[in-house]
């Protein structure tokens, strides 16, 4: 399994602090729809690229601005995005429970071994 850059706990609160920060820019300029599709992929990507996860911060980002800039460029066709929202759930639900199940001690190990490098860091 790859080593990730920081513990799952941490890289939880970034995606949290991306969002938060995201959030504080739309409430400023007041564009929320679409824009909140940005705020999402990139909260979630960040939590992605510091787990290590390439591949699915790829796909994450791929979905959430293809879903921005279809609402931007406004297609005619309301079920295409329903499609995409469904099956980019399905998937990613569906990969979270696959991994889960493959290495569940394996990652919990490995982030109390990030968190006890951090802690000895501080």
């Amino acid at each position: 399994m790859h080593k990730q850059f920081v513990s799952t706990k941490k890289a939880k609160a970034f995606e949290l602090a991306t969002f938060f920060l995201g959030l504080s820019i739309l409430s400023i300029y007041g564009n929320w729809w679409p824009s909140i599709m940005i705020v999402l992929g990139a909260s979630l990507a960040v939590k992605q690229f510091l787990l290590k996860r390439f591949y699915d911060m790829a796909l994450s980002l791929f979905i959430f601005i293809g879903v921005f800039l279809i609402q931007t460029y406004s297609t005619s066709s309301s079920y295409f995005l329903a499609v995409l929202f469904f099956t980019s759930a399905l998937f990613l639900v569906g990969k979270e429970y696959i991994d889960s199940r493959t290495l569940p001690e394996d990652q919990q190990e490995e982030d109390l071994n990030h968190e006890i490098e951090e802690s000895k860091k501080r």
